[in-house]
């Protein structure tokens, strides 16, 4: 009866450890093949800068459930040189694979860098993990607090860098990347003080036929302030956010760019700028036009032959036409000249149109290039902008009638029309 118990409790425990190993093998699989293939991505995308990436396995345990690696990051070339490495440890589980890594200090240019700067490889932190069931690897890498003194005597003080990342695990390798600084400081500097607060940078990307692609981009400052002997310059709440999208072979992409303040001066001169939004739409790109541009520039050299392929390969982008739509631009300002006998100004501008180039021959587009522009402007200004050193501009815009004074703010409207540009109907030469 012992001996039956016995076997009826042993055979479940013996059938999960060796499921547990069959899904330990199948991770290992997993890991593997998705090491090479990032990889291989990875190097397709920066053999047009001269980089390369090597991975070098410095040891492998437990049938290769555990392993170092060391990944280095190489400039190619005449005389090769390692830029930086970095050192991981990984452990494959039956449910979940993690992994540690960081900046290896004794390798490549960078580490010799960095070792001037100790503090920031010494509390640097990489990890990473996959959970099982799960299509996506998290990762999150910081580097340690900086804080020096400098030569002149200025205090040089840096939060820790963190970076962290999503990415799927599928063809699209659609992944979320978001780099951010708390806050740096340079206090007591003979060049001046200056102050940063909130940086942020994300990333969303993906893979569009074997190449990356930025489907988002978005950046952010809360705040700067720069007080140096010569200008002085406070900004608050910068973001700017480009978002692309491709339908087709149609390449479209949104930029918008806003701030609550911005405020520059120096000894004789004061610029105040209120809230402030820019808002910019192209579409009708050319998606594989536009690829295979980004290709050549990353490949191309600095002599005319190379300089002229470009040129081509510009106008294959844009032969089918395109638009840019400057859908808002509006701002605020206050403008004081501080010296003896200056005159300041200040009021608002409100700005939107389109423009159109028409679809055509790629070889003749520099040649046709006004020719085939078709697109509208409004232009509209408080009138406050009169009392400004621009008045006899203005007044002379206004008595040719290309400027109108309606309901006490100054209008126009430009439109190019076939390589004729007009303001409110009366021809410009430009």
């Amino acid at each position: 009866m012992g001996k039956t118990l016995a076997l009826i409790v042993g055979l479940p425990v013996i059938a999960s450890a060796a499921a547990a190993g069959y899904i330990t093998y199948q991770n290992i699989e997993r890991y593997d093949a998705f090491t090479q293939t990032s990889l291989r991505q990875a190097n397709d995308s920066l053999a047009a800068q001269g980089v390369a990436i090597q991975l070098e396995e410095v040891s492998r345990g437990l049938f290769g459930a555990t392993r170092e690696e060391l990944y280095h990051v190489r400039l190619l070339g005449e005389e090769p040189a390692d830029l930086f490495s970095i050192r991981q440890q990984v452990t494959i589980e039956p449910h979940r694979a993690s992994g540690t890594f960081m900046i290896d200090p004794q390798q490549g240019l960078a580490g010799m860098m960095l070792q001037q700067i100790p503090e920031l490889l010494a509390g640097q932190q990489g990890e990473w993990h996959l959970n099982g069931g799960d299509d996506r690897i998290y990762g999150r890498y910081q580097t340690g607090a900086i804080k020096m003194t400098l030569p002149d005597g200025g205090a040089l003080a840096v939060a820790p860098l963190i970076l962290q990342t999503e990415t799927r695990l599928d063809e699209s390798a659609r992944g979320t990347a978001r780099l951010s600084l708390a806050s740096a400081s340079l206090q007591g500097s003979t060049q001046g003080d200056a102050n940063l607060q909130q940086l942020e940078l994300s990333v969303v990307s993906s893979q569009r036929n074997g190449s990356p692609f930025i489907d988002k981009a978005s950046y952010r400052i809360g705040a700067l302030n720069i007080d140096s002997p010569a200008m002085k310059i406070k900004l608050n709440n910068l973001q700017t956010e480009q978002a692309a999208l491709i339908d087709r072979d149609t390449l479209a992409s949104l930029s918008t760019l806003t701030f609550s303040n911005l405020r520059v001066s120096s000894t004789d001169k004061e610029l105040n700028v209120d809230s402030s939004n820019l808002s910019l739409y192209i579409d009708g790109v050319s998606w594989s036009g536009y690829r295979r541009l980004l290709e050549k520039v990353q490949s191309a050299g600095d002599d005319q032959a190379a300089i002229a392929g470009l040129m081509l390969n510009a106008n294959e982008v844009l032969k089918n036409g395109g638009s840019l739509a400057l859908e808002s631009f509006e701002t605020a300002f206050i403008f004081n000249d501080l010296s003896p006998g200056g005159i300041g100004a200040s009021g608002d501008l409100k700005v939107n149109g389109k423009v159109r180039l028409d679809a055509g021959d790629a070889a003749g587009l520099p040649q046709e290039l006004m020719a085939r522009l078709n697109g509208e402007l409004q232009i509209n200004l408080s009138r406050s902008l009169m009392q400004s050193p621009l008045a006899e501009h203005f007044i002379s815009l206004l008595d040719a009638g290309m400027l109108q004074d309606q309901d006490g703010r100054l209008v126009s409207q430009l439109k190019l029309q076939h390589g004729q540009l007009s303001a409110n109907d009366i021809a410009v030469a430009f």
